[in-house]
């Protein structure tokens, strides 16, 4: 039988006992090992970017850069590292934001120490985690509704990217973007981010 490939991992969380926890976890499986942990979502883009683990596990709420940013970050860089989201928030408007930034797998903290190997092995091995949120099925308006600038300022809401970030990636300045933003929601008849959020992913625009 052919031997298993060792696992690689970088983890990123700012809560120091969780961390702790994760890495007393991964020792107890001779099959993963830790190249890299920190407490930074900007530290693990670098560390990700540099050691090119088989799979990285970012906490979604960190300083510098959360979690699904990152995992939006990593894409646009054409970088493939499978992703793990851990998170306390069980809302279904973060697993569709996780899935559009390109994240592989969505889990609970509660259920990370009894399920977190599981699922780093089933994404190394190239499975999604990502299971189908239920979305509100209230009628939304068409993409056609928009225009194909205003499409791309919700693809890139939707992957969790602030103002600035928007403004720097479609060459216009924060303040268009945010003007871009109100005719948007106006448009849709919509009074928040994860309302647009869930508009992005239903008509297929994330």
């Amino acid at each position: 039988m052919e031997e298993r490939s060792e696992i690689t991992l970088v983890v990123a969380d700012d809560h120091p006992i969780f961390l702790q926890g994760v890495h007393a976890l991964v020792a107890t499986d001779p099959s993963m090992r830790i190249v890299a942990s920190c407490s930074r979502g900007d530290e693990a883009l670098q560390e990700i970017m540099a050691l090119n683990p088989t799979v990285a596990i970012l906490d979604l709420s960190m300083p510098g850069l959360d979690g699904l940013s990152a995992v939006a970050l990593l894409r646009q860089e054409g970088n493939l590292t499978p992703v793990v989201i851990l998170t306390t928030h069980d809302d279904p408007l973060l697993v569709e934001r996780a899935r559009s930034c390109g994240a592989n797998a969505y889990l609970f903290k509660h259920h990370a120490m009894t399920d977190l190997l599981e699922v780093v092995r089933s994404v190394a091995d190239g499975s999604s985690c990502l299971t189908t949120p239920i979305v509100d099925e209230q009628e939304m308006p068409l993409p056609k509704t928009l225009t194909e600038r205003e499409c791309e300022v919700v693809r890139l809401v939707a992957c969790g990217m602030n103002n600035s970030f928007i403004g720097d990636t479609l060459g216009i300045s924060s303040k268009t973007v945010d003007n871009h933003r109100t005719k948007i929601m106006k448009k849709l008849k919509v009074h928040s981010t994860a309302e647009l959020v869930r508009y992005a992913v239903k008509v297929g625009l994330a």
